[in-house]
């Protein structure tokens, strides 16, 4: 069991980095109805522009953390909301077209100018080792845990309980209403865009250490909170969150099987192409129960057919 403990403790640490993106995916979709496939890419620019920062620039972590989130976070969600406020009234495929198109300008431009190699991070949280029941665990993936934990746990009671979290809910229900009772939609999608955006660029922040600067593989980062957001129907945050945690337990044991197993062919990708797999499972999930949904309505609004009265099986009646 304890050489399995050590993949158990890099697949929480990892999975909460997925469940933080995901819950930030799913909170920008909820509001806006666009589903952002360029969320990975802001992942990428916030560990970018976090690099740049503290180790070109010479900056303290906290200083270099901050304007990175301002940058990838509060910036580039404030132009977000407005390019998907424009976004709104197009088509689905003019939705998609610009989410996509975005990724590939983000992840080009990125590319451009760091280069296409890999480039090792320093890392910035404590690394100081502790032992818990005979495994090595590093400060650093204590941090990450508590802080998702906390920040997602935040924003589910801060939904549940403040007026603007139960605003924005009610702005994916119904928008005119929300501002009949005085509360303006725009504000509310835009701080909606504001978390998510946030959400985004400290995933790619807190996963650059660990994985190292790739712009092509921090973008990937999309894919597996595609999967943690299916599982969470696209609607749920703590489920959602969930989600990234099994993701990151998945892949995390995946590789250690494969690895210790020596298996080769298309199974070695198995860890890499988990998301999808669950993403195709939930979405089928899903496709299933819609028909089996309005299949029973159908059923039940069909008319009964009249039995002869000759049929009628006649029973007593107490007077």
């Amino acid at each position: 069991m304890k050489e399995w403990l050590p993949f158990i403790v890099a697949g929480i640490a990892n999975g909460s980095i997925y469940g933080l993106a995901a819950v930030g995916l799913v909170l920008t979709y909820k509001t806006s109805g666009i589903f952002n496939f360029a969320h990975g890419s802001q992942a990428a620019l916030g560990a970018y522009l976090m690099f740049e920062f503290r180790e070109r620039m010479g900056m303290s972590w906290p200083l270099a953390g901050f304007l990175s989130l301002l940058l990838a976070g509060v910036v580039a969600g404030l132009i977000l909301e407005r390019g998907a406020n424009v976004l709104a009234s197009c088509s689905l495929a003019a939705r998609v077209t610009a989410t996509v198109g975005l990724l590939v300008f983000i992840q080009g431009s990125l590319i451009a100018i760091y280069g296409a190699a890999s480039v090792p991070v320093r890392p910035f949280l404590p690394q100081k080792v502790f032992r818990f029941g005979g495994v090595n665990v590093r400060g650093e993936q204590i941090i990450v845990v508590i802080l998702v934990l906390v920040a997602v746990a935040g924003l589910y009671f801060f939904f549940t309980r403040a007026k603007l979290g139960l605003a924005v809910q009610a702005v994916v229900d119904d928008p005119a209403l929300l501002g009949l009772a005085g509360t303006s939609p725009v504000a509310v999608r835009r701080f909606a865009w504001l978390v998510g955006s946030c959400f985004a660029a400290l995933s790619g922040m807190l996963l650059a250490p660990t994985l190292a600067l790739d712009a092509r593989l921090l973008t990937l980062l999309v894919f597996f909170a595609f999967g943690a957001a299916a599982v969470g129907a696209f609607s749920s945050l703590p489920l959602t969150y969930v989600g990234g945690i099994g993701l990151g337990l998945g892949a995390s044991l995946a590789t250690k099987i494969i690895g210790g197993m020596k298996i080769t062919g298309p199974i070695q990708g198995l860890p890499a192409n988990l998301p999808f797999i669950v993403l195709f499972i939930a979405l089928l999930v899903g496709v299933l129960v819609i028909v089996g949904g309005l299949t029973a309505w159908r059923k039940a609004g069909e008319p009964v057919e009249s039995v002869p009265e000759n049929d009628l099986v006649k029973l007593p009646t107490f007077s």
